[in-house]
């Protein structure tokens, strides 16, 4: 008992005081939450329940006049995105239609129209396109085969969204062309194109299908190909009728 007061040891007193320095923080800590926190007024009770109240409150949301003007401006910028992309696909009013499907017309498309077609890319595009303008136009949708890189399996899929329209194939005159331009079609060789000048340097005129079977090295296969680019011209119309 000699080394404590009252009755406390020494090391009983430092217990209490650190007990009570505690409560006091807590207290203290206590005061200054409070007082930083305002309690909610009668004020903001009645605001508040006006505003669930109130028509325009929606769910948890409170939505202002500005709010409703702003969501009206962006329904109307969405309605003519889709305008813009399809009319078929949404009407003012009316609940949205099923899109139709995509269709492409192989011979007038240009390369952004069949980049729309799924699997054709930019490089895909562009080969499309200039082999279609060496060519003439295609006759048929499996020449897209002779594109390069083109595979079987990539034209099964996007045959479905292709149309062909073969009434503007651009032709050439059989009778008058010259070779430099001649050996440009795809499907003409030089030495094809040099037998057909050389023919034609001689005097004679092709007039059918069966008079290119005399060029030396026309085969019947690439005859059947090429006849739908050629035609015979006004120079086998005066020799007929001579």
């Amino acid at each position: 008992m000699g080394n404590g007061r009252k009755g406390f040891t020494h090391s009983q007193w430092i217990g209490i005081i650190w007990v009570s320095v505690s409560l006091l923080l807590i207290m203290a800590i206590g005061f200054f939450s409070s007082r930083h926190t305002p309690e909610a007024s009668e004020t903001d009770t009645i605001e508040a329940s006006y505003i669930k109240k109130s028509p325009r409150y929606k769910g948890t949301e409170y939505r202002n006049n500005n709010n409703k003007s702003s969501d009206r401006k962006l329904q109307e910028k969405r309605t003519n995105s889709y305008r813009t992309l399809d009319s078929n696909m949404y009407s003012p009013g009316h609940a949205p239609t099923r899109r139709q499907p995509l269709v492409v017309e192989l011979n007038s498309a240009d390369t952004l129209t069949l980049q729309l077609l799924h699997g054709i890319g930019p490089a895909y595009a562009r080969r499309i396109v200039r082999y279609r303008d060496r060519l003439g136009g295609f006759t048929n949708i499996g020449q897209l085969l002779e594109v390069y890189g083109f595979t079987q399996e990539l034209l099964d899929h996007i045959a479905p969204s292709l149309t062909l329209d073969t009434t503007d194939i651009r032709q050439i005159d059989i009778n008058t062309i010259e070779l430099k331009q001649l050996i440009k079609h795809p499907y003409i060789e030089y030495y094809q194109a040099r037998d057909i000048i050389k023919l034609r340097n001689r005097g004679v005129t092709f007039h059918t299908a069966d008079d290119l079977r005399a060029v030396p090295s026309m085969s019947d296969t690439t005859l059947a190909r090429l006849l739908p680019y050629i035609n015979f011209g006004e120079q086998a119309k005066s020799t007929a009728t001579q």
